[in-house]
């Protein structure tokens, strides 16, 4: 089974998933305007998927560049070794622990939904380079 094939098969599962999982808040809330979000949303997952098996384009690496901005290191604390200073600088720790986290996540969630709407404009040009590849060998 070729690249080709397991990115057909692994995005129509994501692609299938979007479209039940909007079926199903479409019938519970009696409101069918929510599924064409889900379509599209579908379609991009579809596409984001296949860009990311096919693996010839750049998306991969976006993501992760994108991932990676979320993990930084936090600077560090000067304390006093007394009750308080003890305690400010865990406070202080697990705030920037808090804020680290949740930077992480935002910088994530953006890496996915950037890949998602680019992945629309890559994937043609990902599929003709692999029909060309194959083509080649």
């Amino acid at each position: 089974m070729n690249q080709r094939t397991k990115s057909y098969i692994w995005g129509g599962i994501t692609a299938a998933v979007c479209f039940v999982i909007g079926i199903c808040v479409s019938v519970n809330a009696s409101d069918f305007s929510k599924l064409g979000i889900w379509s599209v949303l579908g379609i991009m997952g579809f596409t984001l998927v296949s860009c990311l098996i096919l693996d010839n384009n750049f998306i991969e690496e976006m993501i992760l560049e994108i991932f990676s901005w979320g993990f930084v290191r936090m600077p560090g604390v000067i304390f006093e070794l007394d009750l308080d200073g003890i305690i400010w600088l865990l406070t202080v720790k697990l705030l920037f622990w808090v804020i680290g986290i949740a930077l992480a996540i935002l910088c994530g969630a953006f890496a996915i939904c950037l890949g998602l709407v680019i992945s629309v404009f890559v994937y043609p040009f990902a599929l003709r380079n692999h029909f060309k590849e194959e083509a080649r060998v």
